[in-house]
């Protein structure tokens, strides 16, 4: 098979679900939004975690002339740590020259001079602090962001499987307007002979035409609906480029699956370990309640403690030779404290807010998914129902036209009989629909597995 006919059926290939589903992933705009504002999440991560890069601080000074010339340098790396708010730093300095007697410690032996050293916040900033606090709330919102994705590729299947299953329902509706207008067309030109030979009264065929311009009107509304369908159906169906794709007619399914087995309906527990909008407002009350554990910590007083060693190296001063530990401790306190006191009450203020937004949310959830289930149990039986009378209503139309050949009833009981008919396959094509879009939404509401 040539490139060009491969390429004649793949268009004319029934339009799956599957297929429909797949290009909304990769390109409807809300989702790709989503991703973008995932994207931007782990970039302020990113950003959070650089609280934790060690700092390089150089600084050289040199007096070559003046009352004291001398040559100084001095280097030193700091590494701040999450271990209890530790900070960790090394350094090297260097002075040689002239000092005044009140600056007399920036002089070194002639290798210079290194040092290490911690400190350790004891009260305020111990347990957590404004870093660890950033980078937590960075991770929650990561995390939450990609369960923003998760929700959003929920809804957009949800709605992607509600516009496909319009599209496929108009078709099949298309088609009914257009067998029942077949029927009258077909029996048009046996009326018109037995009219002509006096067979069959001329108003019979008059009122056939009728029937055929009615039906006619019905196919032009039925097309409208189709096209009305596609085009809601191309925004959810784009191409590689994310542009959108209107199906063509001739890619219509036959029809639509029929119900399978009930859907289970997972426990709670389950429902709202699974919905990702839970989890994303469950992750808003761990961002506040980091917030609420900073504030209350700064109200704390400033205790600190640090140590240091030092070592010079080289010739110079004999006192310098020797390795010098140095402790110290230091201690804050401002008042009245009214910055810290304030943002601890707001941020209880707030997750108290967050805590009762997430019990609506988790009774919300329950409804969705109880009125889904129902409305799912629902359409189930619609479908069978209205098999049941499309089943009838083809009978009565079989019956009906073996008494109109046999010369026992009229063309207005026909047709009365196709239209029973027609009806009933329209309202077995609805209630199809409603199953599908039912079943969408109940994965949608329990948050059913995504490929």
């Amino acid at each position: 098979m040539s490139g060009l006919a491969l390429a004649v059926v793949l268009a004319a290939a029934p339009l799956t679900l599957d297929e429909v589903l797949v290009a909304a992933d990769r390109a409807f705009p809300a989702l790709q939004a989503a991703r973008a504002d995932a994207d931007a999440a782990e970039g302020e991560l990113l950003a959070a975690q650089g609280g934790f890069d060690p700092v390089a601080r150089v600084r050289g000074l040199s007096i070559p002339l003046g009352g004291y010339p001398s040559t100084r340098l001095d280097a030193v790396v700091e590494q701040p740590t999450p271990l209890w708010g530790a900070g960790l730093f090394a350094g090297y300095r260097y002075g040689q020259g002239a000092f005044p007697v009140y600056y007399g410690e920036r002089a070194t032996n002639t290798g210079g001079e290194l040092r290490a050293g911690a400190s350790v916040p004891l009260l305020r900033n111990g347990s957590t602090d404004r870093r660890r606090t950033a980078l937590g709330r960075a991770e929650a919102e990561a995390q939450g962001q990609r369960e923003s994705v998760m929700a959003q590729r929920l809804e957009v299947r949800r709605a992607a499987t509600a516009r496909w299953v319009d599209w496929v329902a108009a078709g099949r509706r298309l088609a009914i307007a257009r067998a029942v207008l077949g029927l009258a067309q077909a029996r048009d030109a046996g009326l018109a002979e037995r009219a002509a030979v006096g067979d069959l009264p001329p108003i019979d065929r008059t009122d056939n035409l009728r029937a055929v311009l009615q039906r006619e009107g019905a196919v032009v509304a039925a097309r409208r609906q189709l096209e009305h369908a596609a085009l809601e159906l191309s925004l959810y169906l784009r191409d590689e480029v994310g542009q959108p794709v209107t199906p063509a007619e001739e890619r219509l399914p036959e029809g639509f699956a029929r119900p399978g087995e009930a859907s289970v309906r997972p426990s709670l527990e389950a429902l709202w370990a699974a919905r990702p909008d839970v989890r994303r407002l469950g992750l808003v009350r761990e961002q506040l309640t980091l917030e609420r554990r900073l504030a209350e910590n700064q109200q704390l007083p400033g205790l600190d403690v640090s140590l240091a060693v030092t070592k010079d190296f080289g010739a110079g001063d004999a006192k310098l030779d020797k390795t010098e530990v140095e402790a110290g401790l230091s201690f804050e306190f401002p008042l009245p404290n009214r910055l810290a006191r304030g943002k601890a009450r707001s941020a209880s203020g707030a997750l108290l807010r967050v805590l009762e937004q997430e019990r609506l949310l988790r009774d919300r959830a329950a409804v969705e998914v109880g009125d889904a289930e129902s409305a799912l149990g629902a359409a189930r039986e619609r479908v069978r129902l209205a098999g049941r009378e499309l089943e009838v209503a083809t009978e009565l139309e079989r019956a009906e036209w073996h008494r109109f050949e046999l010369g026992e009833g009229n063309l207005l009981f026909v047709n009365l009989r196709e239209v029973a008919r027609a009806e009933a396959a329209v309202r077995e094509v609805d209630a199809l629909a409603d199953f599908h879009k039912a079943e969408a939404a109940f994965r949608a509401a329990t948050a059913a597995p995504l490929p």
